[in-house]
């Protein structure tokens, strides 16, 4: 057996795991991939910031469509196709100053949680909280004034005499870095939040 060949077994029994909910069938499924997936993203969209936004969501979207996943085709085919799509997408949407908070919201969970689906909700807040500890200051508090306390970018840039501009882009910032520590982490849940 060549070893692409058995490279290629193994991630069949990733992929076998990964359908039966293994979360580190995924971590290592993401490791073997996420590199090649950064890259082409980049290729298209000309970002390295957004790619690592794209890069982060191909891998969401591998999690919610495991179940679906046929071990025998090509993963690297699947993830380049969900890598294209959301490249294009983000291409179109980009501009607009709240694109990644409103994706965030978007992803509301379910008022109507069993107890698995609350413990994870559990475990990811507390790793948001500690996402959020560790960013810098002034970056935590536009996070808490625009995330949890409902102030907008103009009237957080007023309350902190700074511009809209520096409220974006630390906003940006800020949700980045939450969403690659919370991906880090196993934390495969973490869209489903908005303010908590």
């Amino acid at each position: 057996m060549s070893y692409m060949q058995l490279l290629r077994g193994q991630e069949q029994d990733l992929l076998l795991a990964l359908k039966g909910g293994s979360r580190s069938a995924f971590l290592q499924l993401y490791n073997l991939h996420v590199k090649k997936i950064y890259a082409y993203s980049l290729s298209i969209i000309k970002s390295p910031n957004l790619a690592q936004d794209i890069t982060q969501d191909v891998f969401i979207k591998l999690w919610e469509t495991a179940a679906q996943l046929k071990p025998e085709l090509s993963l690297q085919a699947y993830l380049f196709t969900i890598t294209r799509n959301l490249s294009l997408n983000v291409l179109r949407s980009a501009a607009k100053e709240h694109w990644i908070t409103d994706e965030i919201a978007a992803y509301a969970l379910d008022s109507a949680e069993d107890g698995m689906a609350y413990t994870e909700r559990r475990q990811t807040a507390a790793l948001m909280n500690d996402a959020i500890a560790q960013l810098p200051p002034q970056r935590r508090k536009i996070y808490e004034l625009c995330h949890q306390e409902g102030y907008s970018y103009k009237q957080a840039a007023e309350k902190l005499g700074i511009t809209d501009g520096t409220i974006n882009s630390q906003m940006v910032k800020a949700l980045r870095f939450i969403k690659g520590y919370l991906l880090r982490n196993g934390a495969l849940f973490f869209l489903f939040f908005i303010k908590y």
